[in-house]
């Protein structure tokens, strides 16, 4: 199992959507919070199983360095003032 890092951001249409900073692409949304982790999750799971069938998924980041990558940020408009961190658990394919 690997764990990635999840910034959930609230969304007036959706209620939370998450991005994965080191999975490009990768996002889930949800009314509600628990749902929105789950489906990150998900999300993830089926990323990162595609990933490595052909040739490997990029390793998780630290929050620290997460938070320092400045374009990521600007890129997906995270206002860490009310933004979620999660780690969310990424289970690997068999």
């Amino acid at each position: 199992m690997s764990h990635y890092v999840a910034v959930f951001v609230p969304h007036a249409e959706v209620g939370w959507r998450a991005h994965f900073p080191d999975l490009p692409g990768c996002r889930a949304e949800a009314q509600d919070i628990e749902i929105a982790i789950a489906r990150a999750s998900d999300a993830a799971s089926e990323l990162v199983g595609k990933l490595r069938l052909n040739g490997g998924a990029p390793s998780p980041r630290t929050l620290e360095e997460i938070r320092s990558d400045e374009a990521w940020t600007a890129e997906c408009s995270i206002d860490w003032t009310k933004a979620l961190i999660s780690v969310v658990h990424v289970p690997l394919p068999k």
